[in-house]
């Protein structure tokens, strides 16, 4: 079972401002304060990383246990295996399916996630009443015009599919209504082959996804908007999609980290850190403190009300004093207390 701790200092390896640093943390009125001053007796002592968060994730395919086509057009596709899997089950089937993924994202440490959900109006609302205590972003997509109002209303913003999928007054009209609202607007963009990243950024998306087949002109665009991307390796890696992630950080591009489609795998950050390590090492190696950013920082300059709400959490391994890399590589997103910084 995880430990929550309720404390307003910590001592040991923090990781602050993107790098592992050994000092104490704490919470100085409404302020948290990192210095490198060690108590001789810390209450607690071990490794600190701020709350983990998935930017993207599918939960509602959770359900689903048959093997997808390795072909991802045939896979996730309008009509392909998940669409087609998505109509045929029952709302209680996958329901199912998403309190299994939630456990499991509680269990390894995900603090927060940001679920796409297909399906509509009833996809937007389905298990809306779930809680594993996890802070939700459900973006909904509508199917069609008239369904976008009703899709604002029950969610935080709009994420639809590629553009080659959409109509383009759909496209649009979900982006100004989104942002009209004040909520979120976001899409997948060259998942499985160029797109046009122009059409794209015209729409004024808070975030992308995937961008794996975008050229260099593309990436150094989206770097010079600030647009961050959401990257999932595992299931890119399922598709036999491979990416040198190394040039969106070249780009500038603020890069965060998803685990996709929950009938591909399990939506496990640890085991998604662990796995753009050893991915990375096929193209360019990307650092592990680099890594360590995309899960637990750089998602909230695309999810500032959520960091609002998480600023102050942090998992914690007691008594251990680790570095980026056995973080990402050695350690387990079970073997951790969650802390809430607390006067």
């Amino acid at each position: 079972m995880t430990v929550h701790i309720r404390t307003n200092e910590v001592s040991g390896h923090i990781f602050w401002e993107n790098r592992m640093q050994k000092g104490t943390l704490r919470l100085d009125g409404d302020a948290l304060v990192f210095s490198k001053i060690m108590p001789n007796s810390p209450t607690y002592f071990g490794t600190v990383i701020p709350a983990p968060f998935n930017s993207h994730v599918h939960i509602s395919d959770s359900f689903i246990k048959d093997e997808p086509p390795s072909n991802l057009r045939e896979s996730v596709g309008p009509e392909g295996f998940k669409h087609s899997a998505l109509k045929r089950a029952s709302s209680s089937e996958k329901e199912a399916g998403m309190r299994k993924s939630l456990e499991i994202m509680n269990r390894t440490g995900s603090f927060g996630f940001c679920d796409f959900r297909e399906g509509g109006v009833d996809g937007t609302n389905l298990g809306k009443n779930m809680n594993q205590g996890q802070v939700k972003v459900i973006l909904g997509r509508p199917e069609h015009i008239a369904e976008i109002d009703q899709v604002l209303r029950s969610s935080e913003g709009i994420a639809l599919s590629s553009i080659i999928d959409v109509e383009p007054e759909l496209l649009r009209l979900s982006s100004e209504r989104a942002h009209r609202e004040g909520k979120m607007f976001a899409m997948h963009l060259s998942e499985a082959a160029r797109e046009d990243a122009d059409a794209a950024l015209e729409l004024n998306p808070d975030f992308l996804v995937h961008c794996g087949f975008c050229s260099d002109s593309d990436l150094a665009m989206i770097g010079q908007r600030g647009i961050s991307i959401a990257i999932t390796p595992r299931s890119n890696s399922f598709y036999g999609i491979g990416v040198d992630y190394s040039r969106f950080i070249d780009a500038g591009i603020n890069v965060m980290l998803g685990t996709d489609n929950c009938m591909v795998v399990n939506p496990d950050l640890f085991a998604e850190m662990s796995f753009l390590y050893l991915n990375a090492k096929l193209t360019k190696r990307i650092d592990p403190e680099n890594i360590l950013s995309m899960a637990t920082v750089n998602w909230r300059r695309a999810f500032s009300s959520v960091h609002a709400r998480l600023r102050n959490n942090f998992l914690f391994f007691a008594s251990n004093l680790m570095t980026p890399y056995e973080v990402i590589m050695r350690s387990s997103g079970e073997k951790f207390s969650r802390i809430e910084m607390k006067n």
